[in-house]
């Protein structure tokens, strides 16, 4: 895990944490999970950074020793299965789990995290040199990244609908250069990478045997979102959260830690993502 993303993983549930403080919850409503499919680093690598926060802030604000709790997945499988089953009243989630998990779950978008200043999250399809000129040549074709856990997000939201998920055989790899390796190698016909892949690819040694085939149009920033009885503080949370890097008592918090910003979101900022999602349009 790069220091740089360890920190701002570690801030984003300091922040998220500071939230929780907002008022009288019930242990349930104390959760968080954040599910950031394909970002770098293990739940084990993340634990402490997230840990040693949050003791700091039940320090500070004289709550008892470890009265909170919180996890990071990368992994999009395991982490909707942990969102179903942990029921967290506040999570922060990706746009691919957020799209294909807001209505069974319930999701109200309440505010949205900037990392290093990222508003919005871009998307590329990568293919071998010699290989498809099109996104309907890879029609039954191997497709890996960390999104492809949903496979209706790959065909509407990423190929813009160019195909059906049924279509793609996917290939889940938490790694990116893993799965751009796995390109170039010939072992998946293509890879799914995020915009922080595609800023590095031309250093990679495999750069001149791979290519982009197709880049979607953005998605938005991950979501901070409230489910089932974290509903009922959506108010309170979001008035924890939203503006805090501008604050006297955030900004110096928010700059040593690489978040640039938690701005004020609804669902309303992530129906196009959905309508993309439900119709590839």
């Amino acid at each position: 895990m790069s220091p740089r993303r360890t920190i701002a993983l570690a801030a984003t549930g300091v922040v998220l944490a500071a939230a929780l403080l907002s008022g009288p919850l019930r242990a349930g409503e104390k959760d968080l999970l954040m599910v950031l499919s394909g970002f770098p680093g293990t739940p084990t690598q993340a634990q402490p950074y997230i840990d040693r926060m949050l003791r700091h802030l039940e320090n500070k604000l004289g709550w008892p020793a470890n009265s909170m709790t919180g996890r990071y997945l990368a992994d999009g499988v395991q982490g909707a299965k942990q969102l179903e089953s942990a029921a967290p009243g506040l999570a922060l989630v990706d746009p691919s789990v957020y799209a294909g998990r807001h209505r069974a779950l319930g999701m109200k978008v309440i505010a949205k995290v900037e990392v290093d200043g990222r508003g919005e999250e871009t998307y590329s399809v990568v293919v071998p040199k010699n290989g498809p000129s099109s996104l309907q040549e890879l029609k039954g074709k191997t497709v890996a990244g960390a999104v492809v856990h949903d496979p209706v997000f790959v065909a509407n939201v990423v190929m813009d609908g160019a195909l059906a998920p049924s279509d793609i055989r996917p290939v889940p790899q938490q790694r990116p250069l893993s799965a751009l390796r796995d390109v170039a190698r010939g072992v998946v016909d293509a890879a799914v990478v995020d915009s922080q892949v595609i800023e590095h690819m031309a250093k990679l040694d495999i750069a001149g045997e791979i290519r982009v085939l197709h880049t979607a149009r953005p998605v938005p920033a991950p979501a901070v979102v409230v489910m089932g009885a974290g509903i009922p503080h959506a108010a309170a949370f979001a008035g924890a959260l939203v503006g805090l890097c501008g604050r006297p008592d955030g900004a110096d918090l928010c700059r040593t830690l690489t978040l640039t910003s938690i701005k004020a979101a609804s669902d309303a900022d992530y129906a196009p993502l959905l309508k993309r999602y439900a119709s590839g349009k």
